[in-house]
């Protein structure tokens, strides 16, 4: 691998959090060159620096920080993850929702390859309690390349290991070595491009009954949570729940939320009249 000097290490892992908000400390050094390395190749270059240099002046450089997005995202996802969160959804909080309106509208804001948004439409399709038409789902991510795998629909064995054999049967048909999304679900689920950080496209994709951001969290820095989660308050309907990864919490973190503990799922509620 490539020596690269502190300075260019610090410079690059400014530009990546200020970017993505995506944070790479001293102990993910060798994370963060051995996902890089694989650009410089690709860009011809043959120093750290010189790809500081690229990114910081090269008219190219705004087509890089998107292929950058896919290199730097977790795209570790699966179908049915966190099932318990799933089960809160479709009992009181559901109902709650479906009190006020008909139509339920959700978003994924770090959907990977698909796999949680079609969860999301498959479990409300489950409880037969609305309409496919009142069935809204959102889903974004930074990464146009997982972007395009998820609106493909197709996936193989490891998305499945959470996935109960009547559901596969359900919702999916066997094509090549994998299978492939009905197409009453795909419909459900609109795919588009947002980086989280852009707080006015944020508060434009609402409102929102409820936003999905699960370990995500987990990869910014406490300053970088505070801001994205508060940004989120802006694109929930007033009352609005936001799911967050088992590992992740608010605490400590924002008081525009109260957690809503339940048997087994914590979830956060969008105080009444909150905004950052």
């Amino acid at each position: 691998m490539l020596e690269i000097e502190d300075a260019q290490f610090t410079a690059l892992r400014d530009m990546i959090r200020e970017r993505y908000g995506i944070w790479f400390d001293d102990q993910k050094r060798f994370l963060l060159l051995s996902r890089l390395s694989t650009r410089l190749a690709r860009r011809g270059l043959e120093t750290y620096g010189a790809y500081v240099d690229f990114l910081r002046r090269d008219p190219r450089a705004s087509a890089e920080w998107d292929d950058l997005a896919s290199v730097l995202s977790n795209n570790e996802t699966y179908f049915f993850r966190e099932r318990a969160q799933l089960k809160a959804l479709t009992g009181r909080i559901l109902d709650e929702f479906l009190a006020r309106s008909p139509r339920v509208r959700l978003w994924s804001a770090a959907c990977s390859s698909g796999e949680e948004p079609y969860s999301l439409a498959m479990t409300l399709l489950e409880t037969r309690k609305l309409a496919d038409a009142g069935i809204a789902i959102r889903a974004t991510d930074i990464s146009t390349r997982v972007l395009e795998l998820a609106a493909k629909g197709f996936y193989r064995a490891l998305s499945f290991r959470a996935t109960e054999p009547v559901m596969l049967q359900r919702w999916f048909a066997s094509q090549g070595d994998g299978f492939v999304i009905d197409e009453r679900v795909k419909r459900l689920v609109t795919f588009g491009r947002l980086n989280l950080l852009d707080g006015a496209r944020v508060a434009l994709e609402g409102p929102f009954d409820a936003i999905f951001c699960r370990n995500v969290l987990i990869y910014f820095d406490k300053p970088t949570q505070k801001r994205v989660v508060e940004s989120f308050a802006n694109a929930l309907r007033p009352g609005g729940y936001l799911f967050l990864g088992h590992a992740e919490s608010l605490f400590h973190l924002t008081d525009l939320y109260e957690p809503i503990v339940g048997t087994d799922a914590i979830v956060y509620r969008l105080k009444a009249a909150a905004r950052p």
